[in-house]
This record gives structure tokens, sequence and C-alpha cells, in this order.
């Protein structure tokens, strides 16, 4: 969430920068015309991180995970990976706000062609591991006991 912050920075800089002396010697259209742009500038910024946020998805089924990473407004990356290739599940919380509000990143590492899946900005990144060391557990149960599907 680190873009709310920098949008905040971005809206409220022309108020702070309208009284440098370079800017006020400026004719008024002139700078009508540059606060314009900056303020599209910074509405195509909002609407690339929003929509970077929004369609970033991380699915968790009993047989697989899918991890759809949205790039950028025309490249989007889809993996997936078998509940049984997964060898190793960590995660991190870092900084005050990830502490406080108790999200982070989830790491699983694979032995499928996407080595690592990266999970960001998770809500209860120890939850999430818990129940994907349960998966594993069962998907290896299940295969000693013969019931592959």
């Amino acid at each position: 969430m680190r873009w709310l912050i920098i949008t905040i920075f971005l809206i409220f800089a022309p108020v702070f920068l309208s009284v440098l002396p370079p800017l006020v010697l400026l004719p008024d259209r002139f700078r009508l015309v540059v606060g314009m742009m900056w303020y599209l500038f910074v509405f195509a910024f909002i609407l690339e991180q929003f929509f970077t946020w929004y369609f970033n998805v991380d699915i968790i089924t009993d047989e697989r995970i899918v991890d759809i990473d949205f790039i950028s407004l025309i490249h989007k990356r889809v993996s997936d990976a078998e509940i049984e290739n997964i060898e190793d599940v960590t995660y991190k919380v870092g900084g005050i706000f990830g502490t406080m509000f108790d999200f982070g990143t989830v790491y699983v590492q694979t032995a499928a062609e996407r080595p690592e899946f990266e999970f960001e900005d998770v809500p209860r990144p120890a939850l999430v591991v818990k129940v994907l060391q349960k998966l594993r557990l069962e998907e290896k149960q299940e295969q000693l006991e013969g019931r592959l599907s």
C-alpha cells in the first residue's frame, strides 16, 4: 500500500510547489495547463496502481495454487502448481503497518516450472502458511494410501 502514500504526496505536491519563485513568474494559463497535465498523470498513476492491486489474485484450492499477476494494463502472468509440487512455504511480515495489521508476503517454493510463487500483502500470512502445510500433509497422506485422483 506504499502507492497510497505516494499518491497523497503527488496530489498535494502542486500546492507546495506553487509558492516557488520560478513558478510564480509563469503566466496563469500556463500554470493551469501544467496543473491539469500533472493531475492527469496522477490519475493515470492511481488507475494503474489500483488495477495492479485489485487484479493480482492468489487462489489456493485443495489440488493446486494459482497466481495471477497483473503486470500492466496490457500484460498479465498466470501461473499454477499442484499442491504435491510444493517444497517449502514461508512468510515474512515486515514494518510497522505489516505488524499492526497482520499482513505480509507468503513465499511458496515449488518443483514446478515456476520455482517460486510470491503472494504479496496477504492478510494473516501465518494462517495461509498453516493451510498450505495442512494441504501438503493431506496430499502426502493420499499418496501413501494410494488414493491419487
